[in-house]
């Protein structure tokens, strides 16, 4: 029986191909096989799509508090003490309380740009969180309710006859606040007194009262006696200590019971502001101490030939522990 050539010649081609297929061993591929491989692919091909499409950037967030600090003119200052302290973070949104000084305070006070821009940013660290509250402002206990800070030192808190803010008994703030954000925010009318963890941390950071530091490290009186706080260290400057005899030599030598009774002298029972002094102090010893506002606030013992001058203070060591200056030696 005769075939038809083209039969012959399709006969003749599978023959050929299955020769070709058999030497290189390659099987045919079912449509479902070939489904599944082409779905591979497409898969592998979207994967490194993914891959080469770039991250965008990260949204950046201004709160509310940058937004003022970064645009209000009379806040450079501020601002440029938070850049020094590296203290971006104190402006983010939260629930907390600022008391925030504009640049005729923080002039004053002592604060120019070009002593700013020369402090330690540990130092503009302290001062910042110092005047940031965890929360919100506390005013519930009488006299002065001590705050927390983001510093960890309480900020105590209380009113002056014009119902204004008045912090750790001399700073001031109208006590109008604004929100901003998450933020409530009181404009201070001047500085607060730094606080510090501790008293020691307090005395060495001023020159002024070198001396009496010195004493009061020699005789362990910080450590011994005063770490349970509830008194006022009225700290006498350099020229007080060295009139009354006590250079930085004979401080380093002489027997610790002769420094002993000056040290504990100038510690006063109760935490006291110079706005809340009561008339009569009494001492670690039991001495008494006549306080007076005439001609300025003044102290005097019985041993005091004139009256002992208060210079500044107000500062904060620990949770109860308050640190002022003078001009003279307390003799009771």
């Amino acid at each position: 029986m005769n075939r038809h050539p083209m039969d012959q010649g399709s006969i003749a081609r599978r023959a050929i191909i299955g020769r070709l297929q058999r030497r290189a061993n390659i099987r045919p591929i079912s449509p479902l096989t070939a489904m599944f491989m082409l779905s591979g692919v497409l898969s592998l091909l979207f994967i490194g799509f993914l891959a080469c499409k770039k991250t965008p950037p990260p949204r950046i967030v201004v709160t509310p508090l940058q937004t003022l600090v970064n645009s209000d003119t009379s806040l450079t200052l501020f601002h440029r003490m938070i850049l020094q302290a590296n203290d971006a973070g104190l402006l983010n949104d939260e629930s907390v309380t600022a008391f925030i000084p504009r640049n005729n305070v923080l002039i004053q006070g002592g604060f120019p740009d070009s002593v700013i821009d020369s402090m330690s940013s540990s130092y503009a660290d302290r001062i910042l969180r110092y005047q940031f509250l965890s929360g919100a402002l506390n005013l519930t206990g009488p006299g002065y309710t001590p705050n927390p800070t983001l510093l960890g030192v309480p900020l105590f808190m209380g009113l002056d006859a014009s119902g204004n803010l008045l912090l750790n008994g001399s700073a001031t703030a109208a006590n109008t606040p604004s929100t901003v954000g998450k933020a409530t925010v009181y404009f201070l009318n001047s500085l607060v007194p730094p606080g510090a963890d501790s008293l020691p941390q307090l005395l060495q950071a001023d020159t002024s009262i070198s001396l009496f530091a010195r004493i009061i490290g020699r005789t362990n009186l910080y450590d011994s006696l005063l770490l349970s706080g509830g008194f006022s260290v009225l700290a006498p400057n350099n020229p007080a200590i060295l009139s009354a005899g006590f250079d930085s030599l004979r401080i380093d030598t002489v027997a610790v019971d002769t420094l002993l009774p000056l040290a504990v002298n100038q510690v006063v029972k109760g935490a006291w502001f110079s706005t809340s002094f009561p008339s009569t102090l009494t001492t670690l010893t039991g001495g008494s101490i006549t306080v007076s506002s005439t001609g300025g606030l003044q102290f005097a013992g019985s041993g005091n030939p004139s009256p002992v001058l208060w210079l500044y203070g107000d500062q904060v060591a620990g949770a109860g522990l308050i640190l002022h200056y003078t001009n003279g030696v307390l003799f009771p």
